[in-house]
């Protein structure tokens, strides 16, 4: 092996969903692979790089890190530090000239509007890794039946998932639904801790509309929905993959959603 990338380099090699050839360190800090211009898969259904062919050393958004990697400290919210020329200060990189822009004398100046939040189904097997382990964990639990009750799923058993989970119940006929739990990654790309608060209090106007009408298509039907989300103000710019499994109440009616939301952090 040639080369070895850090824990929290951000790198496609060092990523929970490349395909390419690698090999852990025997500490499980670092991924070795045979050349620093290695290349595989990029298997993320949130990337720009889907599907793609990438560099050992390339990187994105979705990028998360090898399960031992995170367990040994790989952190998603660490940004890559780039070394500047030898003998040069730190300062004197150079930065992107400030271009001013003049609006002509009584010109209405307009704001562009953000895109449309949206959702489309995406195979669970295209899914996050965290998400399929999630799904399987949920059909294990469930057994024979069409879903497990709420009371039955153990958080210990999906240790991994639970900083991006929360416990969604409807109210208003299904018009609505309120936070009963919220994950510590959900918390802070909302910004706020939304527990016990509706989700047309905490999400504006399109991304509420959107993800209770995705919670509510999931309860009716009774079956697990997998979604790639595009232009939700919580991460703008950047896709995640939304996994929402119903769960049961007592009486073995469907009566809340566990949602998984992929979004960086942990």
């Amino acid at each position: 092996m040639s080369h070895a990338f850090a824990k929290d380099s951000r790198a496609c090699a060092a990523c929970v969903s490349w395909g390419g050839e690698r090999a852990m360190s025997d500490d499980n800090t670092l991924v070795h692979v045979t050349r620093y211009s290695v290349e595989g898969e990029c298997r993320t259904a949130s990337s720009q790089d889907y599907r793609k062919v990438t560099k050992g050393y390339h990187t994105c958004a979705a990028w998360a890190p090898l399960p031992m990697l995170k367990k040994h400290g790989g952190r998603l919210d660490r940004q890559p530090v780039f070394a500047t020329p030898a003998g040069a200060p730190a300062s004197a990189a150079p930065a992107a000239p400030a271009v001013a822009v003049v609006a002509a004398p009584g010109a209405a100046v307009l704001e562009a509007e953000p895109p449309p939040c949206r959702s489309e189904l995406l195979d669970i097997d295209k899914s996050q890794p965290a998400a399929r382990v999630l799904y399987v964990y949920w059909r294990r639990v469930k057994q024979t039946r069409a879903m497990p009750l709420a009371r039955e799923i153990d958080t210990a058993q999906i240790r991994e998932s639970v900083s991006r989970l929360c416990l969604m119940e409807p109210v208003r006929g299904g018009e609505d639904f309120v936070y009963r739990a919220c994950g510590r990654a959900i918390q802070r790309r909302l910004g706020q801790r939304p527990v016990p608060r509706l989700v047309s209090a905490c999400h504006p106007p399109q991304a509420a509309e959107r993800f209770n009408a995705d919670l509510r298509a999931c309860l009716e039907k009774g079956e697990p929905r997998s979604l790639l989300v595009r232009d939700d103000p919580m991460l703008p710019g950047v896709r995640f993959v939304e996994l929402l499994l119903p769960l049961a109440g007592e009486d073995g009616r469907p009566a809340c959603v566990l949602a998984y939301r992929h979004v960086p952090g942990g």
